[in-house]
C-alpha cells in the first residue's frame, strides 16, 4: 500500500460511497462529477490494493476491506474535523455552502425569517432550502441528507442530535370567533362537548391529547379529523363549529392575523394533565435535530444561528423578551 497517496477528499469519498453506494447520488452531495468520484475511488482500490466496493445491479457492495477499514476513516474524518473547529479561525463573511431545512408547518416562516433577518447579513454566501416536514426524514437526516429539521416528538435514532430550544408550557383553543365553546370555563367536560378537528402536533400519540385525556375519565370526543397544515385547519374551523388546540405560539401568532378565528390559552392546571399524555422520556418540547455525521465549521455555525434565532424568536412571541 502507497498509504502517502491518501488525502482528505479521498477519505470523504470514501465515507460518502459507504453511505450512499452509488456514485451519482456521492457527485451530488460533494458538487463534484461522477468521473471524479471514479478517479478518487480508483487511487483508493490502488493504496489498498483491493476493489473496496463491488459493482452491483442495486449500487455498491462493501468488500469485507472496505469494511474493515470504515471505522477508522470515519474516526480520522471525525478527528480532522475537530481540529478544524478548534483550530482555525471561521469566517461567516467567506462561508459558502447550500443547506436543506426542513420544519412542520407552523416553524417555516419563522426559519425563514431567521435566515433572511440574522443569517445572510453575516453569511451572504450561504443558500438555503427551507421545506414543509410531512413525512418521517429520521434516515435523511441520520445520513447528512437533510441538514436540519425542526420537530416535536418524532425522533428516535441514536446518530441524530436533539437541541430543544423550547419547552411546551403552554396549549392553546383555537376557534371561530363567537364560539360558544369561549362562553364557558375551559374544563375538560365542557371541552368535550364540542366536535373536535386535531392539528397534528405530536406524531407519537395514536391519538389528539384532548382525545386521550377524555378517554381515561370516560369522556367521549367526537374528532372530525386531523391535519399538519394551518392554513388547512384554517378552513375547518370556519367553515364549522369544531374546536382545535396547539401548543405552538407560531401557530398563535399567525391566527391573531386570521379574521374570524380566535385563540385563548387553557389553564395551567387542565394543560398539565393533557401534556401527561405524552410519555417520550425526556422534556416535551421543540427540538433543533441533525446528524453527526457533519461538523464542519459552517455547519456548526449555522446551527447555532438557527437554534438562538428560533429560540429568540418563540420568546418574543410569547412575551418574554
Amino acid at each position: 500500500m502507497n498509504i502517502d497517496k491518501l488525502d482528505y477528499h479521498s477519505l470523504i469519498i470514501f465515507e460518502s460511497i459507504s453511505r450512499h453506494l452509488n456514485a451519482g447520488l456521492v457527485a451530488n452531495e460533494l458538487g463534484m462529477s461522477i468521473s471524479s468520484v471514479s478517479r478518487h475511488l480508483g487511487i483508493l482500490r490502488d493504496i489498498f490494493k483491493d476493489v473496496l466496493f463491488i459493482r452491483r445491479a442495486q449500487g455498491f457492495v462493501l468488500s469485507d476491506k472496505a469494511i474493515q477499514l470504515l471505522p477508522y476513516i470515519k474516526q480520522l474524518l471525525h478527528d480532522y474535523q475537530v481540529i478544524k473547529h478548534n483550530h482555525i479561525h471561521f469566517n461567516p463573511l467567506t462561508a459558502r455552502g447550500h443547506f436543506k431545512i426542513y420544519a412542520y408547518n407552523e416553524f417555516t416562516y419563522v426559519i425563514n425569517k431567521v435566515i433572511h433577518q440574522y443569517i445572510l447579513p453575516q453569511a451572504p454566501n450561504l443558500t438555503f432550502e427551507v421545506r414543509t416536514l410531512s413525512s418521517d426524514c429520521s434516515r435523511a437526516i441520520e445520513h447528512g441528507e437533510i441538514d436540519f429539521a425542526v420537530v416535536y416528538e418524532r425522533f428516535k435514532d441514536h446518530k441524530i442530535i436533539c437541541e430543544m430550544f423550547s419547552p411546551t408550557e403552554e396549549l392553546f383553543l383555537i376557534a371561530k370567533e363567537g364560539h360558544a365553546v369561549f362562553e364557558d370555563e375551559f374544563t375538560l367536560a365542557n371541552l368535550c362537548q364540542y366536535d373536535y378537528f386535531a392539528l397534528d402536533n405530536y406524531n407519537d400519540l395514536s391519538m389528539p391529547l384532548l382525545e386521550q385525556l377524555g378517554k381515561t375519565e370516560g369522556k367521549a370526543v367526537n374528532v372530525l379529523g386531523a391535519t399538519d397544515n394551518i392554513a388547512a385547519l384554517s378552513r375547518h374551523i370556519l367553515d364549522g363549529r369544531a374546536i382545535s388546540m396547539s401548543c405552538n405560539v407560531f401557530t398563535r401568532e399567525f391566527y391573531s392575523l386570521i379574521k374570524g378565528i380566535r385563540t385563548a390559552t387553557l389553564p395551567s392546571e387542565l394543560t398539565e394533565r393533557l401534556l401527561k399524555q405524552i410519555t417520550v422520556g425526556r422534556t416535551v418540547g421543540n427540538y433543533l435535530i441533525y446528524s453527526e455525521i457533519n461538523q464542519s465549521p459552517t455547519h456548526h455555525w449555522l446551527k447555532q444561528q438557527l437554534f438562538n434565532g428560533i429560540r429568540d424568536e418563540w420568546y418574543l412571541a410569547m412575551g418574554r423578551k
